[in-house]
């Protein structure tokens, strides 16, 4: 690709990411307004199997804007230290222990690679390494100017 190539690959990159931040704020606010106006409207909504609510409203030519709220759902797990644990153990009383699975995680320490290398070697520290790695992600990101000062 020649230089010329790639300045207009950058500035038409950058153009298109400036334009979806802008859509993108817009469209959080148009979200906003039509959440909000939902549950001012709660009594025409209707129940969903998941025990939430839903509500349509039309726009011009026959589209639609459905306003869904989920049904609450459990927590995957609380904490074992804090106030949230002790708020739930007196909540359950006697009956905490048949209703709450104690679940063991393991955490790598701070200095991990560095503490397997030095017990277990180079290889097999890599290979333990290997296994407790999510892979990195890729992203690609923009510097705009402010489109004012262009």
């Amino acid at each position: 690709m020649t230089t010329e190539k790639l300045k207009a690959l950058v500035t038409r990159a950058v153009n298109l990411d400036r334009s979806i931040a802008q859509d993108q704020e817009e469209l959080k606010s148009l979200k906003e307004q039509l959440a909000t106006e939902a549950a001012s409207r709660a009594e025409e909504a209707t129940t969903t199997e998941g025990g939430g609510t839903s509500l349509v409203f039309e726009g011009a030519e026959g589209s639609i804007a459905r306003v869904t709220v989920a049904g609450a759902t459990l927590k995957s797990s609380v904490k074992a230290e804090g106030r949230d644990i002790e708020k739930v153990k007196e909540a359950a009383g006697r009956h905490f222990p048949r209703l709450f699975e104690t679940v063991l995680a393991y955490k790598p320490i701070a200095a991990f690679r560095q503490e397997a290398e030095s017990l277990l070697g180079a290889k097999d520290a890599a290979k333990l390494v290997k296994l407790c790695t999510n892979a990195g992600k890729t992203t690609v990101s923009f510097e705009t100017k402010d489109a004012a000062t262009e």
